[in-house]
């Protein structure tokens, strides 16, 4: 059977998100920038749980720098424990949302789309060069998870 590609996008609350049947074997996710993202970084895609190395990927597939990844990640493990549906209320009336808890304050970037949410941690973090907006960076609590 010759390998055929089908490429298309579906809308999701973070934006859009490309997709391609690689020989109807099985769903390629593509990032923010058409960069394939790993087989076991779709679990992103799903909502699943991630470790250090799916949430420097999908970090990187959302246009976050490769030199930051891995502050990224662990930023977010040390947030989230990288769980795309990770939920803190506030005590003054704001949520944080997903793997990089982006508040509520941030309006649309605070989603738990997982694609969205890392696109909002490379926004906000000025492509991983301030992380002070999150207190498990300025804590420090971030150190050492990845």
């Amino acid at each position: 059977m010759p390998h055929r590609i089908r490429r298309g996008r579906s809308r999701t609350s973070g934006g859009f998100l490309t997709w391609a049947v690689v020989a109807g074997i099985g769903l390629a996710v593509l990032g923010h920038h058409g960069t394939t993202v790993p087989a076991h970084t779709t679990a992103a895609v799903r909502g699943g749980t991630l470790g250090c190395s799916g949430l420097e990927q999908l970090w990187e597939a959302e246009g976050g720098s490769p030199a930051a990844a891995s502050t990224a990640a662990s930023v977010a493990m040390a947030e989230s424990s990288g769980d795309p549906n990770a939920t803190n209320a506030n005590t003054n009336g704001s949520t944080d949302r997903g793997y990089w808890q982006i508040n509520s304050t941030w309006g649309a970037l605070s989603t738990y789309d997982p694609g969205g949410n890392a696109r909002a941690a490379v926004q906000i973090s000025h492509d991983g060069t301030d992380w002070n907006p999150w207190v498990t960076y300025a804590s420090g609590a971030y150190a050492g998870r990845c």
